[in-house]
This record gives structure tokens, sequence and C-alpha cells, in this order.
């Protein structure tokens, strides 16, 4: 068979890790339950939407049939949930989910192609108390499986929307925003005027520790919309802080969305020395025929997740007889052992274990250790 049958991005794992994420998975999402979120499951597959961005992969049809993807990301699958079969729950509406999700093509810090995704999603809901429990209940989660040095990136694109907005020409934006991302302001004083040049240079000002960064945030009071943002910052990173007070806050309100459904407050979570952000989130809108809904939640991302846990999960394997009674394996499985049954009545079980690597082995009924 030929060693080339995996694209690259994608790979077979025989890990450990394989374990470990499989509990983790469970421990997070058990933790939104627990906090009471519905667990939905989404469909794998499902219809091109005008919205969905180039980084999917299409499927090939018949050219009478309509166009199908491979999913990319939940989010905007429990949004369509949210809209369609449970349109007629109660608001706030609560879910949660986990998945594997595929993309076309990686990043620099995300050269993975298939990696599993575990969110939470609040639904119908205004008030920034929402942003703020699915920012408490994102790091909660992360620390629940061994994460620590966690930062917090806060962003807003009411702020850059706001002044883009007022450029007319798309050519030019398109300059702006690549300038921006490469925070580039001698670029943009270039071809800026004097009144959009000061604004953005504002907008950088606020970049950086959010302690060092607070009094600058009152630059960029415009109008009602953005006066309310900035009160909701204050209040999300003042209560935030206050029940976690570990946790290091930067803000950042130049960062630009490439996935372009935020329609406000976005958070990001990382973890010292770990390439690529181990959870995201922010607000958006569930579009609907009648009303939009205002939504916030944020997605895990499982891969950065297991290079940042500090936690080990270490497997108790234990060498039984095949013949051990069912009994006395339920009372090995209550203590924590994985049972591993050997076939073989004619070779000593200590020697199955020796042979295995395997600590612990069952003898007489009795569970010694390999000296």
């Amino acid at each position: 068979m030929s060693s080339k049958i995996i694209p690259e991005g994608f790979q077979d794992d025989v890990t450990s890790q394989v374990s470990t994420e499989h509990k983790f998975k469970n421990l997070i999402i058990d933790h939104f339950q627990f906090f009471g979120f519905q667990l939905v499951k989404t469909p794998l597959i499902e219809f091109l939407d005008s919205e969905i961005d180039d980084n999917v992969f299409k499927i090939s049809v018949k050219k009478y049939e309509k166009k199908l993807i491979i999913r990319d990301d939940i989010t905007l699958q429990v949004a369509r949930l949210s809209k369609t079969r449970l349109s007629k729950k109660n608001r706030p509406l609560k879910l949660c989910y986990y998945g594997e999700v595929v993309r076309k093509k990686g990043t620099m810090l995300r050269p993975e192609r298939q990696f599993l995704q575990i969110g939470a999603e609040c639904i119908g809901e205004s008030s920034y108390l929402a942003d703020l429990e699915m920012m408490d209940l994102a790091y909660s989660s992360l620390s629940l499986v061994g994460i620590k040095n966690i930062t917090l990136e806060i962003s807003s694109r009411i702020f850059f929307d706001r002044f883009i907005n007022s450029i007319k020409s798309c050519e030019k934006k398109n300059e702006i925003k690549r300038l921006i991302k490469l925070k580039d302001l001698n670029g943009l004083q270039n071809i800026l005027n004097k009144k959009n040049y000061q604004y953005i240079k504002d907008l950088f000002s606020c970049t950086g520790i959010y302690k060092n960064k607070i009094k600058n945030l009152n630059k960029l009071e415009q109008d009602k919309k953005t006066s309310e943002e900035i009160n909701n910052i204050k209040k999300i990173i003042k209560s935030f802080s206050f029940i976690n007070k570990k946790v290091n806050i930067f803000l950042d309100l130049c960062e630009i969305d490439d996935k372009n459904y935020h329609s406000g407050i976005r958070f990001t979570f990382f973890s010292n020395n770990v390439r690529g952000e181990i959870a995201r989130g922010g607000r958006y809108l569930v579009k609907n025929s009648k009303q939009n809904d205002e939504a916030t939640g944020f997605t895990c991302y499982m891969d950065s997740i297991l290079r940042a846990s500090s936690t080990k999960i270490k497997q108790k394997k234990i060498i039984i007889p095949f013949d051990t009674s069912k009994k006395k394996i339920k009372d090995l499985n209550h203590k924590g052992y994985i049972v591993i049954r050997h076939f073989n009545n004619f070779i000593h079980t200590k020697q199955i274990a020796k042979d295995q690597n395997i600590e612990f082995y069952l003898e007489s009924n009795i569970v010694k250790t390999l000296s």
C-alpha cells in the first residue's frame, strides 16, 4: 500500500493522545451540560451556502444536483439549527456540540486540516452577561483539562467597521485591511487623511495589556453604538477579572475577522508557548425571516488543547487470565484498571505482563505489580 495515501494536513494517530482527547472531550461536554447547555449533533455534510467561505471541501455532484460541502465549522450549523428545528424553543437557547471539522487548507499556526471542535452557544440573548458567561465557561473548561498560563484577547469589530464603512473605494478598503494586518502605521498615513489616520492611531493605541490601555478606549467614543461597546468591554473585563484573577487580558481592536460572521465583541484564548488559539468565540447574529437573534458562543480546538494541557492521563492497565470471573473484572474496573485478558493458559500471566510491558497482573485472583 502506498505511504502517500493520506494527504498533507491529515494523519493517523495511534498514540495515547487519542485516549486523552476522548477523555478531555467528555470532561468538557459534561461541564457544559452541568451549566444547562443541551447537547446537539449536526451532520458532516451539508448543502453549499452562499455565505460559506473558500476554505471548504466541495463534493462533486451532477450538474442538476445541489452542491455539497464537508463542514469546516460547527458554529454556523448550530445557528441554522436554532432557526429551524429549534425555532419555537424559548430563548435564550443554550446549546453545546462536538465533532470533527475539515478545512481545505491549513494555516501557519494550524497546519492541521482536520480536528475536533467542542463548543457552546447562547442564542437569543443581547445582555453583555451572556458574553461574560461564555468567556467564563470557556476559561473554566480549559482549566478543567489542565491548561495553565492562559491569555485572553478581547476584540470588537464595532470600531473598525465604523471606520471602514466610511471608505467608499473597495480597492482602498482592501489596502487599508492589508496594512492593518501588517500593523503598518506609516503605510496607513500615506493613504489616509489626517482625521482618519488619527482614528486609526487611536485604535492602535488600544492594543496591549488591558489594564494599561483602558483609558485609551474613551478616545474611540464616536456615537451611541461605540459608547455602548466601550461600556460592554469594560463591564465584561471587570467582572471576568474579578472571578478569574490569574488570566492575562490583552486588548486588540485592530484584529480583522476573516470568518466575517461576528457582529461585536470577540474573544480568543491562548496558552503560553503553544501555537494557535486554544479557544475562540464572540457575538454574532442568527438571521431569521421574522427577526434576528443575537447570539454569543465559543469553540475549543482540541488539537491546540492537547498541546497546551499539563494534565497527563496515566492508564492503569492489568493483564488477567481469560477465565477471570465477571465479578472480579467489575471490581477491577471500579478501581480504575484497564483490563486486558490474555488467551494463552499455558503461559504464566506475570510473563505476559513482562512481555507487554504492563505494570500490573492478576495471579490467583490477587493484583500484583511487576518488581
